[in-house]
């Protein structure tokens, strides 16, 4: 790939707060959880698609950029690993207090700016670690010669004076894009960005920002944690990602693969990284995307923490020693979510394999294998209703379900019950498990004697099809061990559909009892999960360990645009969703028109 680059520039200090001046005052609190990035109907406001090149008011009080991001669980990890990895590119970065970045908005004689500006942040340990490679060219930011239009920037995001730089870098476009300084994306058709052979999608060409993600599930999410933490306004930026990871499922259900088409992301020449960006920038159609948090709380007697080997660095987990009788405060945990969870049998599989991960993935692979042979075929996975005592929407309660342990117990007459002692609940909110797309739900016709006295989120008959940005998520469950070996192998008319739930809703957990005492004979009773009161839960590509469960609060967090493939021989998941969202839009808006004019 041939490469314009442009040299690291030293803004002078009072240019750079004379820039940064003028932002808007904005409460960014409010736009989480007030603005059209997230709404509790389904039928609510969504993000605008239109060009973003306003013009903003000036104001006396320059803007003080948010501090370098705190650990995330989810980089937490690889903290170790990086220390060995670090020596391999030593950081040039200064504590200088100035962006020393290549991003220029003036003019020369020899260089036009830049119009779309795309970051991407690498996580250099994910998969077969590919990602070492980009971190190790040689530049940092650079042109395409094929659309000189768009500056690339590539940034550690396990390194912290390197994510901070890229953060520097897309508060300042965001700035000066929210004040009008940048060319505007309407004049990239111009004969001096035009390419004869090559076009960036009408889409694409909607925002200044783009922010990609290269590694795994586990690395999107942290991509997204660090733009929050930082209040980057997500309207004004379009994201994707590169999968580097095992599983990839965002990648896939975007339409990007399973993992990237040749063992070398760059290629001879960086022609494979071209090719890469290229085809993201050509192929590509906007989609919206639920962002969901998750807050997962343990009694004051537990604790919630990642799953994996111990470590002594104090950042891997909120946990409470139960040793220490004196804390009253519960530990929790709150994450986003994209994907989906499973509470049970993939938590229990992936909390062993997270001891023995690798840095290969065919061996993560087979490792995760290997994990799941020992519960299949030595272990008891115990029920998830064991746990689960009920799922809440506000005061009033969707579901309730049953103990398997208390015999004596009766169901109630008015209220949907669980029939059935599952060994996994999944919930969904992408139609994706398992690093392949498996069509779980489906139409939403069979596995449903799993519930009883069906009503509202669980009743079929308020099922809509299922979607990425509905603001529902889809509750199924695995009955046993057998159902899991059919749901392997993508059978779905075994899977149990729960119900459809819309923002926000919890599931409670049962009260902790008194420990069981361990039996003498191995093959006997329940496993040491059970008595323990102990579950694990999988949480897009991460996995955690709860003791003493209290409960999981979920709420749509935000929605964010995406960049799906949309070429004529395959179109994402998530671009599809987008249309049928639209026809659902507007045959809401012409049935209300006929309403009125009757």
């Amino acid at each position: 790939m041939s490469t314009t680059q442009t040299p690291n520039t030293n803004p002078d200090p009072k240019k750079d707060r004379d820039t940064m001046a003028g932002l808007p005052d904005v409460n960014m609190q409010d736009h989480y959880e007030k603005s059209s990035l997230e709404t509790d109907s389904p039928t609510g406001s969504s993000p605008s698609l239109s060009p973003i090149n306003t013009q903003s008011k000036t104001q006396d009080n320059d803007t003080v950029l948010s501090p370098p991001i705190v650990n995330h669980p989810n980089l937490i990890r690889e903290r170790k690993d990086l220390e060995n990895f670090r020596n391999e590119r030593p950081s040039q970065l200064k504590n200088s207090g100035r962006i020393n970045t290549s991003i220029r908005f003036e003019n020369t004689e020899d260089e036009s700016r830049p119009s779309i500006f795309l970051f991407i942040f690498v996580n250099p340990l994910s998969g077969d670690c590919k990602g070492q490679d980009l971190i190790t060219l040689p530049f940092q930011h650079f042109r395409l010669r094929r659309f000189p239009q768009v500056q690339v920037e590539i940034h550690n995001i396990l390194d912290e004076k390197d994510r901070a730089l890229g953060i520097e870098s897309i508060q300042l476009v965001d700035t000066m894009s929210k004040l009008g300084k940048l060319p505007s994306l309407e004049d990239m058709e111009e004969k001096d960005y035009k390419n004869e052979d090559h076009h960036i999608s009408k889409t694409a060409r909607t925002r200044h920002i783009h922010v990609w993600s290269a590694g795994g599930d586990g690395t999107v999410m942290s991509v997204f944690e660090m733009l929050v933490h930082h209040q980057i306004d997500l309207d004004n930026l379009f994201f994707s990602c590169i999968p580097f990871g095992t599983g990839n499922d965002f990648s896939q259900v975007l339409g990007w693969g399973r993992t990237i088409p040749h063992p070398n992301i760059l290629g001879k020449k960086l022609y494979y990284l071209e090719e890469l960006i290229t085809e993201r920038l050509e192929k590509s159609e906007a989609a919206r995307l639920d962002i969901w948090q998750v807050e997962m709380t343990a009694h004051t007697s537990g604790y919630v923490r990642l799953a994996g080997p111990d470590r002594d660095d104090g950042h891997d987990a909120v946990e409470i020693n139960a040793h220490e009788p004196n804390n009253t405060v519960p530990p929790s945990m709150v994450r986003k979510m994209c994907n989906y969870m499973s509470i049970g049998v993939q938590g229990y599989v992936g909390s062993g394999f997270e001891k023995h991960r690798t840095g290969n993935r065919w061996l993560n692979m087979m490792v995760y294998a290997s994990e799941s042979a020992k519960w299949l075929f030595w272990r008891h996975f115990p029920s998830v209703t064991s746990f689960i005592e009920k799922i809440v929407c506000g005061d009033q309660t969707m579901l309730v379900c049953s103990d398997p342990d208390d015999k004596q117990a009766e169901n109630p007459p008015d209220l949907p019950y669980m029939t059935r002692t599952p060994i996994d609940f999944v919930i969904q909110n992408i139609p994706h498990i398992w690093g392949r797309e498996v069509d779980l739900w489906g139409d939403a016709k069979s596995g449903l004697e799993v519930v009883e006295n069906r009503s509202g989120f669980t009743d079929p008959e308020n099922w809509t099809p299922q979607l990425a940005n509905d603001g529902k998520m889809e509750i199924m469950s695995i009955e046993n061990t057998f159902s899991y070996l059919k749901k392997l192998a993508n059978i779905r008319q075994h899977v149990s559909r729960i119900g459809q739930f819309a923002t926000p809703f919890e599931i409670v957990f049962r009260d902790p009892k008194e420990t069981k005492k361990k039996s003498l004979w191995p093959f006997s009773g329940d496993n040491k999960f059970k008595r323990n009161n102990v579950i694990c839960i999988m949480c897009d590509g991460e996995f955690y360990v709860l003791k003493d469960p209290k409960s999981l609060k979920f709420k749509r967090f935000a929605q964010i645009w995406t960049l799906g493939k949309h070429a004529e021989d395959s179109k994402g998941r998530l671009v599809e969703d987008e249309k049928v969202a639209e026809q659902q839009k507007h045959k809401h808006k012409h049935k209300h028109h006929q309403s009125n004019n009757s």
